[in-house]
């Protein structure tokens, strides 16, 4: 689609998106079929790097929830939604999930290949029933249909092409700054317009069921460049087995089985939540935590820890917990857009679609509504503020010395707040991540960037805890800056 500019010279808008999950193929789409050029960056392989290609290994199905049934209505999963949220969701976004989730939700089966299983089913908390289970086409990645629109529709998917930090000329974001993976030179890449669908903070924490791309890519790219977040720190935990690859055991499994902790206690609540907590408090306390399974509930478990000869032998599965999705992220509007002109979020790099506790099975609702709605928000701005300038300044992350040593450091503080975040503990964390010295000048590396994403997301979102604990709200900015150095110092 060529616009016309205010000197009369015609020009096509350029995206780059950052992440080719769901979020960031859907939009790149979008986009195209809107007449855009658009650049998908990849940082591994496209469409299999970020948690949407995880999601049916994750657990036994797909779960897709939204409004299905006779009686059920958008008014009434809002209702739940908000009930959820306890008012930490972000006015406007919520309402949109649940107008379109039944669309999204019937488009995302048509679209994948997914196949229902029966009818829906009521999830643990719910009065009715609004969980869609479903299969993927067997033998493809979830994505391939997707992905392969998007190249027909001319995007350009650029594999093993990590953004390490942003561009902007002081009034809007005009590109980022990239890595090529093959052959470690850095470069700009310029554009009218950039999408963070980069995926959310799982690993950030060293117990995951996301990609180790998914290390809040968005959270430290919006807060160098800074952008508003919002509830950085509220995040979704979930119990898994404690041999990889994790698996979760579904709701149902996990509150109909006895669940012990090696230190003799019983763990038991009545939501997923609850239990989840429960567990967090066991780990805590250095105990073992135990799933017995009870009649047919073995049959939630995969082949390999059904036929194990330790289940066998003991009927037990032993569980951890496993940061699954970051709830918060870069604060958007119900398009999607930003603080900043020129960027947009959707996905889980975006925050606030739903607020203190998220319903299972919205993740990829969620990814396909805003990602659709950035792109859309992007077509009519870009239209009325022309094309980006050419000329920018980088705003990265700080890349810190000794990154190797810092990723084990950074594992050891936050193992243990996956779940649950004692104040001491959290204070501590943030405070010795902060003083971690990072260089003044140094060339772009790969290493080096990657632990200055997770640094500095992992300090936004501690910061955010700290926050929220004293009360300040949901809206953070970029935490105190810390102390630099000079390359080899």
């Amino acid at each position: 689609m060529c616009q016309t500019t205010e000197v009369g010279t015609t020009w096509t808008p350029r995206a780059l998106v950052v992440g080719s999950g769901l979020a960031g193929l859907e939009c790149a789409l979008e986009l195209a079929n809107a007449g855009w050029r658009v650049e998908v960056l990849s940082p591994g392989r496209a469409g299999c790097d970020g948690a949407t290609h995880r999601v049916h290994a994750l657990a036994p199905w797909i779960l897709l929830t939204a409004p299905w049934v006779r009686g059920d209505s958008p008014e009434r999963f809002l209702a739940d939604l908000k009930r959820r949220g306890e008012g930490r969701e972000r006015e406007g976004l919520a309402e949109v999930l649940a107008t379109e989730a039944h669309s999204a939700a019937r488009e995302l089966v048509e679209n994948l290949g997914l196949v229902p299983l029966g009818v829906p089913t009521a999830l643990p908390g719910d009065e009715i029933a609004r969980g869609m289970r479903c299969l993927p086409n067997a033998g493809r990645v979830l994505l391939a249909p997707l992905l392969r629109k998007c190249e027909e529709a001319g995007v350009r998917v650029c594999g093993r092409s990590l953004a390490v930090g942003l561009l902007s000329d002081g009034s809007r974001v005009i590109g980022t700054v990239m890595i090529d993976r093959t052959t470690h030179v850095p470069r700009e890449g310029h554009s009218d317009a950039v999408v963070l669908a980069c995926g959310g903070v799982g690993a950030i924490f060293p117990a995951t069921t996301a990609p180790r791309w998914n290390r809040g890519s968005g959270l430290a790219l919006g807060s160098a460049a800074g952008a508003l977040l919002h509830g950085p720190e509220v995040t979704q935990a979930l119990p898994v087995t404690a041999t990889p690859p994790l698996y979760f055991p579904t709701s149902a499994a996990l509150l109909s089985s006895r669940i012990r902790a090696s230190d003799g206690a019983s763990v038991s609540g009545s939501d997923l939540g609850a239990v989840t907590v429960e567990i967090g408090k066991a780990l805590l306390r250095g105990a073992t935590v135990f799933m017995e399974t009870m009649g047919d509930d073995a049959h939630w478990l995969p082949p390999r820890v059904r036929e194990s000869a330790a289940f066998r032998a003991e009927g037990r599965v032993p569980l951890t917990l496993a940061l699954h999705h970051g709830i918060g992220g870069v604060a958007i509007d119900s398009w999607g857009r930003t603080s900043l002109p020129g960027l947009y979020a959707c996905g889980e790099a975006a925050g606030g679609v739903q607020g203190l506790r998220r319903t299972m099975g919205t993740g990829l609702l969620e990814a396909t509504i805003f990602a659709k709605r950035a792109a859309r928000a992007a077509c009519h701005d870009i239209a009325g503020i022309g094309p980006a300038p050419s000329r920018g300044e980088a705003r990265v992350p700080p890349f810190p010395l000794d990154p190797a040593i810092l990723e084990e450091r950074l594992d050891e503080l936050m193992g243990p707040l996956v779940a649950l975040r004692p104040p001491a503990a959290v204070d501590f964390a943030l405070h010795e991540i902060e003083r971690w010295p990072v260089r003044v000048e140094a060339r772009i590396e790969e290493g080096c960037a990657l632990a200055g994403i997770r640094r500095l997301a992992a300090m936004t979102l501690l910061a955010g805890e700290q926050s929220r604990r004293g009360g300040r709200g949901n809206v953070v900015g970029l935490p105190g800056n810390p102390p630099r150095h000079k390359e080899g110092a």
